[in-house]
């Protein structure tokens, strides 16, 4: 067995297990500590519909694994069955080894046992022993609404069988002892090769590693040998390592959904999810998409923040807003989160010091992102400029993650009055100018001006102007304080 290049450790797989993948696909958007209902999962066996996963409440009723759909229903007239879907069991392994990158940088994919692989020896040092990762990987999965089962082995393949019995194997030597007590048919075999053995006399896993590998190839052909020699690490076990892309797309179907602040639940697992690739990413989002699928008919929430980011509590809090002020017009069965791009991100330090002062920015940008999140996006706009001598013409509205360009010029309020008001300039005090401003004449909006920075009676500062055309007299057309 060699040793890990980067760590000169022993290599210890971590195999994670998804026994109830298909089933979960259909229940992680529920509260499992909500009544239950009997739920099952049906698929084509032996040229039949036969149930293939169910929940406790269906096996009370007396509901089993392998048993067909007519004999089911005959015993729970009320069960909700869903037909299995392997493409989205596939694309939720994808999704779920991103989320690992964050604990291992080698990650691979069974899709055929529907189970991953981590080389986690390497991440020791950060994250402590290799049991206790695997308990922490397993809680975090259960608080996304998956169920595994694990096992760890120096190799990938007793790392499989381990994690069908809850094994942890330390030492390559060790793999013979700790599985030579179970039954053949643990192993990751045909069924006819396990038959075979069977028919032969063979019982234990033990008896089958005594023989002679010359002995065995020729009674059951190279595959057989070839896959024991892999399991005790006396033959390479090449995996192909899974890379993370840089977007996300994770969906949750739900019972009838009629009110927006039920989304809440499922959101608070998608947002989970999505966050923990981001951390294996080291990046983070500026847009999220959130796609609800009616009865009939989508409706697609944009979020544009101000800033990278990949704070579960502030992604959650932006979300909640939206929500809050979200009428539904038809119940939802499926939502959707998206984030198409992944930026870099810095990661900010709390600070121990609640006065530091250095998040000032950091809560502007959270205020602003509140309210488009409650009001909408078309409700929150920045400003920029235009070259243009007119005051009202030299400004326009502008989207938030629009790049902002400012000309600054001297003697000009920050303030203007929505239209110019009439006043009389005996009422004022002039401090400066004037100042002209003659354009306009290209467009039919030509002026003639003369402006004034001027003091009122009450000591605050205004910007006024005599016009001669296209509406001679005085107004008034800014403040300054």
């Amino acid at each position: 067995m060699a040793s890990n290049p980067h760590t000169g450790k022993t290599p210890q797989w971590l195999a994670l297990r998804f026994p109830h993948l298909a089933l979960d696909q259909h229940t992680r958007g529920l509260d499992r500590d909500g009544p239950s209902v009997p739920r099952g999962i049906s698929d084509q066996l032996n040229g039949r519909q036969c149930i293939i996963d169910l929940n406790p409440a269906a096996e009370s009723a007396g509901i089993r694994v392998g048993m067909p759909l007519g004999a089911a229903l005959g015993l729970a007239e009320s069960m909700q069955l869903s037909a299995r879907d392997r493409r989205a069991e596939h694309a939720a392994l994808k999704r779920l080894a991103s989320w690992c990158y964050q604990y291992s940088s080698q990650v691979c994919i069974d899709p055929q046992r529907n189970s991953l692989l981590l080389e986690i020896a390497a991440s020791e040092r950060l994250f402590g022993p290799a049991e206790s990762l695997a308990g922490r990987i397993q809680l975090k999965l259960e608080q996304l609404g998956y169920r595994t089962a694990f096992g760890i082995a120096p190799t990938p393949e007793a790392a499989r069988l381990a994690a069908r019995h809850g094994l942890h194997i330390r030492t390559p030597a060790g793999i013979r002892g700790r599985i030579g007590a179970l039954g053949i048919d643990s192993l990751y075999l045909k069924s006819t090769e396990i038959q075979a053995l069977q028919k032969m006399g063979f019982r234990t896993i033990a008896e089958i590693l005594r023989l002679p590998r010359k002995a065995l190839a020729r009674r059951m052909g190279p595959a057989v040998s070839d896959y024991l020699d892999r399991l005790l690490g006396q033959r390479p076990d090449p995996c192909k390592y899974f890379r993370p892309p840089d977007s996300f797309s994770a969906g949750i179907d739900l019972p009838e959904t009629e009110h927006a602040q039920g989304l809440v639940f499922p959101l608070n697992r998608l947002v989970q999810e999505l966050c923990g690739v981001l951390r294996a990413r080291d990046r983070g989002i500026q847009v999220l998409q959130l796609r609800l699928q009616l009865d009939k008919g989508t409706e697609t929430l944009r979020l544009t923040l101000q800033q990278a980011t990949r704070s579960e509590t502030h992604l959650m809090l932006l979300l909640r807003e939206r929500l809050e002020r979200l009428q539904l017009p038809r119940p939802v069965r499926h939502v959707r989160l998206q984030a198409p791009h992944f930026l870099p991100c810095e990661a900010v330090q709390a600070s121990l010091l609640k006065d530091s002062g250095n998040d000032s920015a950091d809560t502007g940008s959270h205020v602003i992102e509140r309210l488009q999140a409650r009001l909408g996006a078309d409700s929150v706009k920045g400003i920029k400029g235009l070259q243009d001598h007119r005051p009202e013409y030299s400004w326009s509205l502008r989207e938030l993650d629009e790049p902002a360009s400012y000309t600054a010029q001297e003697g000009r309020p920050v303030w203007l009055l929505p239209r110019p008001q009439p006043c009389r300039i005996d009422d004022y005090r002039i401090l400066t100018g004037p100042e002209r401003i003659e354009a306009g004449w290209w467009d039919g909006r030509d002026c003639r001006r003369d402006y004034f920075i001027v003091r009122d009676p009450n000591g605050r500062t205004l910007w006024a102007f005599h016009e001669y055309k296209p509406s001679p007299g005085w107004y008034l057309h800014g403040l300054f304080s």
